[in-house]
Protein backbone atom coordinates (compact mmCIF):
# COMPACT_ATOMS: atom_id res chain seq x y z
CA UNK A 1 0.00 0.00 0.00
CA UNK A 2 1.55 3.25 -1.14
CA UNK A 3 1.68 6.17 1.26
CA UNK A 4 -0.14 9.34 0.32
CA UNK A 5 2.24 12.18 -0.44
CA UNK A 6 2.07 15.36 1.63
CA UNK A 7 2.32 18.63 -0.26
CA UNK A 8 3.43 22.05 1.01
CA UNK A 9 1.93 24.98 -0.87
CA UNK A 10 4.89 27.10 -2.03
CA UNK A 11 2.77 30.25 -1.82
CA UNK A 12 1.12 30.15 1.63
CA UNK A 13 3.01 27.24 3.23
CA UNK A 14 -0.11 25.19 4.01
CA UNK A 15 0.56 21.45 4.44
CA UNK A 16 -2.03 19.25 2.72
CA UNK A 17 -2.59 16.09 0.74
CA UNK A 18 -1.23 16.13 -2.79
CA UNK A 19 -3.61 17.97 -5.13
CA UNK A 20 -3.62 20.46 -7.98
CA UNK A 21 -5.17 23.27 -5.94
CA UNK A 22 -4.17 24.65 -2.53
CA UNK A 23 -6.97 24.15 -0.03
CA UNK A 24 -5.95 27.29 1.89
CA UNK A 25 -5.13 30.07 -0.57
CA UNK A 26 -6.71 28.56 -3.71
CA UNK A 27 -3.57 28.90 -5.84
CA UNK A 28 -3.15 26.36 -8.61
CA UNK A 29 -0.24 24.05 -7.85
CA UNK A 30 0.33 23.07 -11.47
CA UNK A 31 3.90 23.99 -12.39
CA UNK A 32 3.07 26.30 -15.30
CA UNK A 33 0.40 28.15 -13.32
CA UNK A 34 2.70 28.49 -10.31
CA UNK A 35 4.93 30.65 -12.52
CA UNK A 36 2.01 33.06 -12.86
CA UNK A 37 1.65 33.15 -9.08
CA UNK A 38 5.37 33.86 -8.71
CA UNK A 39 5.00 36.75 -11.11
CA UNK A 40 2.55 38.37 -8.70
CA UNK A 41 4.94 38.30 -5.74
CA UNK A 42 6.22 41.70 -4.68
CA UNK A 43 7.11 43.94 -1.71
CA UNK A 44 3.58 45.07 -0.76
CA UNK A 45 1.44 43.47 1.98
CA UNK A 46 -2.19 43.76 3.08
CA UNK A 47 -2.71 42.64 6.66
CA UNK A 48 -4.91 39.55 6.45
CA UNK A 49 -5.27 37.33 9.51
CA UNK A 50 -6.87 34.57 7.43
CA UNK A 51 -3.75 34.26 5.25
CA UNK A 52 -0.89 35.38 7.50
CA UNK A 53 1.82 33.47 5.61
CA UNK A 54 1.10 34.69 2.09
CA UNK A 55 3.99 36.46 0.32
CA UNK A 56 3.81 40.11 -0.63
CA UNK A 57 2.22 41.30 -3.86
CA UNK A 58 3.16 43.65 -6.68
CA UNK A 59 2.15 47.30 -6.72
CA UNK A 60 -0.16 46.70 -9.70
CA UNK A 61 -2.03 43.99 -7.78
CA UNK A 62 -2.39 46.23 -4.74
CA UNK A 63 -3.56 49.15 -6.88
CA UNK A 64 -6.13 46.86 -8.54
CA UNK A 65 -7.49 45.87 -5.11
CA UNK A 66 -7.77 49.54 -4.18
CA UNK A 67 -9.61 50.43 -7.39
CA UNK A 68 -12.00 47.49 -6.93
CA UNK A 69 -12.89 48.58 -3.40
CA UNK A 70 -11.26 45.58 -1.72
CA UNK A 71 -8.94 47.97 0.15
CA UNK A 72 -10.45 50.76 2.21
CA UNK A 73 -8.90 53.91 3.69
CA UNK A 74 -8.33 52.24 7.08
CA UNK A 75 -6.97 48.95 5.72
CA UNK A 76 -3.50 48.22 7.09
CA UNK A 77 -0.76 48.10 4.45
CA UNK A 78 3.01 48.03 4.35
CA UNK A 79 5.46 48.36 1.50
CA UNK A 80 8.35 50.39 0.06
CA UNK A 81 6.77 53.76 0.84
CA UNK A 82 6.11 52.81 4.48
CA UNK A 83 9.59 51.27 4.92
CA UNK A 84 7.77 47.96 5.57
CA UNK A 85 6.00 49.36 8.66
CA UNK A 86 2.23 48.89 8.96
CA UNK A 87 0.21 52.00 8.12
CA UNK A 88 -3.41 52.85 7.30
CA UNK A 89 -3.98 52.94 3.54
CA UNK A 90 -5.00 56.62 3.46
CA UNK A 91 -1.43 57.49 4.59
CA UNK A 92 0.43 55.19 2.18
CA UNK A 93 2.15 57.03 -0.67
CA UNK A 94 1.24 55.49 -4.03
CA UNK A 95 -2.05 54.03 -2.74
CA UNK A 96 -3.83 56.78 -0.79
CA UNK A 97 -4.68 58.83 -3.89
CA UNK A 98 -6.39 55.78 -5.40
CA UNK A 99 -8.66 55.92 -2.32
CA UNK A 100 -9.33 59.63 -2.96
CA UNK A 101 -7.02 60.94 -0.23
CA UNK A 102 -3.68 62.72 -0.28
CA UNK A 103 -1.20 60.65 1.71
CA UNK A 104 0.59 63.79 2.93
CA UNK A 105 -2.08 66.33 3.89
CA UNK A 106 -5.25 64.19 3.80
CA UNK A 107 -7.04 66.40 1.26
CA UNK A 108 -9.76 64.96 -0.99
CA UNK A 109 -8.30 64.14 -4.42
CA UNK A 110 -9.24 62.30 -7.57
CA UNK A 111 -7.62 58.91 -8.32
CA UNK A 112 -6.62 60.41 -11.69
CA UNK A 113 -4.67 63.30 -10.12
CA UNK A 114 -0.92 63.20 -10.50
CA UNK A 115 -0.32 65.49 -7.53
CA UNK A 116 -2.23 66.96 -4.63
CA UNK A 117 -4.00 70.26 -5.49
CA UNK A 118 -3.55 71.39 -1.87
CA UNK A 119 0.09 70.57 -0.93
CA UNK A 120 1.46 69.73 -4.42
CA UNK A 121 2.97 66.42 -3.29
CA UNK A 122 3.35 64.08 -6.31
CA UNK A 123 1.38 60.83 -6.57
CA UNK A 124 3.71 58.14 -7.91
CA UNK A 125 3.42 54.43 -8.73
CA UNK A 126 6.08 52.25 -7.06
CA UNK A 127 6.44 49.19 -9.26
CA UNK A 128 10.00 48.12 -8.40
CA UNK A 129 9.81 44.53 -7.13
CA UNK A 130 13.38 44.58 -5.85
CA UNK A 131 13.09 47.63 -3.59
CA UNK A 132 11.63 47.01 -0.14
CA UNK A 133 11.96 50.65 0.92
CA UNK A 134 14.40 49.87 3.72
CA UNK A 135 17.22 52.14 2.55
CA UNK A 136 17.56 55.82 3.40
CA UNK A 137 16.78 57.09 -0.08
CA UNK A 138 13.45 57.33 -1.87
CA UNK A 139 12.24 54.13 -3.59
CA UNK A 140 13.85 53.72 -6.99
CA UNK A 141 11.97 53.61 -10.27
CA UNK A 142 13.33 50.22 -11.29
CA UNK A 143 17.11 50.62 -11.13
CA UNK A 144 18.75 47.52 -9.71
CA UNK A 145 21.89 47.94 -7.64
CA UNK A 146 23.56 44.55 -7.43
CA UNK A 147 21.91 41.13 -7.74
CA UNK A 148 18.13 40.91 -7.89
CA UNK A 149 16.35 38.84 -5.24
CA UNK A 150 14.20 37.29 -8.01
CA UNK A 151 17.03 35.62 -9.96
CA UNK A 152 16.71 31.88 -10.47
CA UNK A 153 19.61 29.46 -9.89
CA UNK A 154 20.77 29.54 -13.50
CA UNK A 155 20.82 33.33 -13.61
CA UNK A 156 22.72 33.49 -10.31
CA UNK A 157 25.40 31.12 -11.65
CA UNK A 158 25.69 33.22 -14.80
CA UNK A 159 25.95 36.48 -12.90
CA UNK A 160 29.46 37.85 -13.15
CA UNK A 161 31.03 39.17 -9.99
CA UNK A 162 34.44 40.34 -8.90
CA UNK A 163 36.43 37.32 -7.68
CA UNK A 164 37.73 37.28 -4.16
CA UNK A 165 41.45 37.81 -3.78
CA UNK A 166 43.88 37.54 -0.90
CA UNK A 167 45.13 40.99 0.10
CA UNK A 168 48.82 41.71 -0.30
CA UNK A 169 50.75 40.79 2.81
CA UNK A 170 52.51 43.74 4.32
CA UNK A 171 56.24 43.40 4.86
CA UNK A 172 57.25 43.00 8.49
CA UNK A 173 60.87 43.97 7.82
CA UNK A 174 61.81 47.25 9.50
CA UNK A 175 62.45 50.15 7.18
CA UNK A 176 65.17 51.54 9.47
CA UNK A 177 68.05 49.77 11.25
CA UNK A 178 67.29 48.58 14.76
CA UNK A 179 68.76 51.11 17.18
CA UNK A 180 67.89 49.68 20.59
CA UNK A 181 70.73 47.09 20.95
CA UNK A 182 74.00 47.25 22.90
CA UNK A 183 76.26 49.93 21.40
CA UNK A 184 73.40 51.94 19.95
CA UNK A 185 73.16 55.69 20.74
CA UNK A 186 70.09 55.05 22.90
CA UNK A 187 71.88 52.35 24.94
CA UNK A 188 74.98 54.53 25.41
CA UNK A 189 72.85 57.47 26.57
CA UNK A 190 71.18 55.30 29.22
CA UNK A 191 74.57 53.90 30.23
CA UNK A 192 75.99 57.42 30.69
CA UNK A 193 73.03 58.46 32.83
CA UNK A 194 73.49 55.36 35.03
CA UNK A 195 77.22 56.00 35.45
CA UNK A 196 76.56 59.63 36.36
CA UNK A 197 74.01 58.57 38.99
CA UNK A 198 76.44 56.05 40.50
CA UNK A 199 79.22 58.68 40.67
CA UNK A 200 76.91 61.17 42.40
CA UNK A 201 75.84 58.51 44.90
CA UNK A 202 79.48 57.56 45.59
CA UNK A 203 80.51 61.19 46.12
CA UNK A 204 77.55 61.77 48.44
CA UNK A 205 78.49 58.71 50.53
CA UNK A 206 82.13 59.90 50.90
CA UNK A 207 80.95 63.38 51.94
CA UNK A 208 78.60 61.98 54.59
CA UNK A 209 81.37 59.76 56.03
CA UNK A 210 83.79 62.70 56.21
CA UNK A 211 81.21 64.86 57.96
CA UNK A 212 80.61 62.13 60.54
CA UNK A 213 84.37 61.76 61.23
CA UNK A 214 84.81 65.49 61.59
CA UNK A 215 81.84 65.68 63.98
CA UNK A 216 83.27 62.86 66.12
CA UNK A 217 86.70 64.57 66.24
CA UNK A 218 85.21 67.85 67.35
CA UNK A 219 83.18 66.08 70.04
CA UNK A 220 86.33 64.34 71.48
CA UNK A 221 88.25 67.60 71.55
CA UNK A 222 85.40 69.30 73.37
CA UNK A 223 85.41 66.72 76.22
CA UNK A 224 89.17 67.13 76.76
Amino acid sequence: MSKQRILVCPICGETQSESSLCTACGVSLVKDELLIAEGGIGPWWVRDETLPHNPGMTYDHLAHLAKCGKIERHTLLRGPTTRQLWMVARRVAGIAHLLKRCHDCGAHVSPKDRSCPECNVPFLAYRDRNNFGLDESDPSRGEIDGMSSFLNDTMILNTSSKPLSIPDRKSVEPTEPFEDGVGSPQFRAVQRRLESTLRAKRNLTVTVVLLILISMGLAIMAFK
